[in-house]
């Protein structure tokens, strides 16, 4: 039997995992040496991630950080995808093995960060592409590179007129606002949601805030703001799916994951561009314009070089768990 101590360790840095709005919606569940990672539909985007896939992808970053940090302290980790009372979930079957081999990447769980500002300009050596995108191509799931500034520019308009139509939603403007943490204080206390100064913004507080972000102008600093870290990013990596179901979003969630953590071993900051992917219409073009056939676009994320920006708050351990 895996120590109990141990198996809570592991879920701890599970939990270090990325999520839209930084919604964490994850539950876990220990039933012996097994760790069942089931999707917290009362944390879901009704209206930025209508069909769930976005919260798969979280899932799988989770369970991909459960395989390394179970890897490290020297168990081997199998993973089931299968359905329950909750829906898809994953359950993770921990066993002492032999010699265990261990990815390298554990340390970069919790220094990973999604940072949002604008990047240096400069490109990134070939020999570190490599290291980043040398297998993200597996089990039906795919890279696509966006290097060149022509490639890049390439897709600036789908990324604002997919900011363009949430920003126009005002259901969508509303969820965003409740997920916004206006103050340090308040990113404290929630333990989650998009904290302002993660983005280099002041405290504007709960009253200034979400008046600020409903202004018509607010919609088009954003564009412009948008365009411009496109602009410094050294480059854009689209991850496809060949299938559009929540297995390969969970797949698809695990690539992106060891991308994330490559990236912060090799110093590469990285961010998401999730409007086009997110609007179905805007993915639709991309799909039809980029001759992407078969394959699903589901994210889009910027990296280039940067300098580190305030960390995203976690909530309490205790609420992580099913009980």
């Amino acid at each position: 039997m895996i120590p109990e101590e141990s198996k809570l360790k592991i879920i701890k840095y599970a939990a270090q995992a990325p999520s839209e709005h930084n919604t964490q919606p994850w539950k876990f569940k220990i039933t012996g040496d097994t760790i069942t990672i089931s999707p917290d539909f009362t944390r879901s985007l009704a209206v930025a991630d209508r069909d769930s896939h976005a919260m798969y992808i979280s899932l799988g970053c989770a369970l991909e950080n459960m395989i390394i940090a179970a890897n490290e302290f020297n168990y081997e980790a199998k993973a089931d995808i299968g359905k329950d009372e909750n829906g898809l979930s994953v359950r993770v079957l921990l066993y002492e093995g032999g010699k265990i081999e261990k990815s390298g990447l554990f340390d970069y769980i919790v220094k990973r960060q999604v940072t949002r500002s604008k990047y240096h300009p400069g490109r990134i050596p070939n020999k570190i592409l490599s290291e980043l995108f040398g297998d993200t191509d597996d089990d039906g799931i795919h890279s696509r590179l966006f290097l060149s500034e022509t490639e890049i520019k390439s897709l600036i308009p789908y990324v604002i007129k997919g900011h363009r139509l949430q920003s126009g939603n005002r259901h969508y403007v509303k969820e965003l606002v409740s997920w916004s943490r206006f103050s340090e204080k308040e990113a404290m206390l929630k333990g989650d949601g998009l904290w302002s100064a993660s983005f280099g913004l002041p405290s504007f507080g709960r009253f200034i805030g979400p008046a600020c972000m409903k202004m018509p102008v607010y919609s088009r600093r954003e564009s412009r703001r948008l365009t411009e870290m496109m602009l410094t990013s050294s480059g854009l990596v689209m991850f496809l799916a060949e299938k559009n179901d929540p297995y390969h979003w969970i797949r698809l969630g695990q690539a992106f994951q060891q991308f994330g953590l490559r990236a912060t071993k090799l110093q590469v900051s990285h961010s998401h561009l999730n409007m086009p992917c997110g609007e179905l219409q805007v993915r639709n073009e991309l799909i039809r314009d980029f001759n992407m056939q078969d394959l699903t676009p589901l994210l889009l994320i910027r990296f280039g070089y940067s300098d580190p920006m305030p960390y995203s708050f976690r909530r309490k351990f205790y609420n992580l768990l099913d009980q």
